[in-house]
């Protein structure tokens, strides 16, 4: 599953970035502070060739993604794309048979691609796109929890995550898309408290989102 992920992100993100202009190259990256457009297609092609000549000393911290962005910030993107499609075969061969117990280059593909489309002004990614990414990613505010608390979650289409297994309970329904926005730390502490819970979150509770942690800059929210 996740080589069929990583390869479908692979396709649709290089016919995007294949017909961007020189302004829409350099735009920032909300979710990526301090990173332009061009710089986030810089760490996914590094990133691809890290995994298939497996160097991967420090992955997938700071200093390894600012890597990848230094050594091709000055490359056209017709090179960074020759590049990915060199490399992407290894890293599609690589993820077959895994699951998605944690990093991976799948679900930073896909994270990734959403960030383009939000930096961009397009329309959210397709639901089947990142769906299986967010059934297990659902449950990690359960991970978080643990037993001080239940927060139920439900999301539009009735897809529902039972996390933590303390007495009290708190519901949140919430749009798919943004739930797992939220769950890769795309969304603010603000943005996720003013979700549709009942009763409101403690803070606990909407700080048990967020893979990577905890964000308050507000991020842009694309129509559905």
């Amino acid at each position: 599953m996740l080589d069929a992920i990583y390869r479908g992100a692979h396709g649709r993100i290089s016919a995007l970035a294949a017909g961007l202009n020189a302004d829409q190259l350099q735009s920032p990256v909300p979710a990526t502070p301090g990173w332009t457009v061009h710089d986030l297609l810089a760490h996914l092609v590094g990133g691809a060739a890290d995994a298939a000549a497996n160097r991967i000393d420090g992955a997938p911290g700071e200093s390894w993604t600012a890597r990848h962005v230094a050594e091709r910030r000055t490359r056209p993107v017709a090179e960074l794309l020759d590049e990915w499609e060199t490399a992407a075969p290894t890293v599609e061969a690589a993820l077959v048979g895994q699951k998605f117990v944690g990093a991976n280059l799948a679900a930073d593909a896909i994270c990734h691609e959403a960030d383009l489309h939000e930096a961009l002004g397009l329309a959210r990614t397709d639901r089947e796109h990142w769906q299986p990414l967010l059934n297990v990613m659902g449950n990690l505010p359960g991970r978080r929890l643990r037993d001080t608390a239940t927060l139920v979650i439900s999301d539009k289409l009735g897809q529902q995550w039972r996390c933590g297994t303390g007495e009290t309970v708190t519901t949140l329904r919430a749009d798919g898309y943004e739930l797992m926005r939220a769950l890769f730390t795309r969304r603010s502490r603000r943005q996720i408290a003013a979700w549709d819970w009942s009763p409101a979150p403690s803070e606990e509770m909407v700080d048990s989102f967020g893979a990577f942690g905890h964000r308050d800059d507000d991020q842009p929210i694309p129509a559905p």
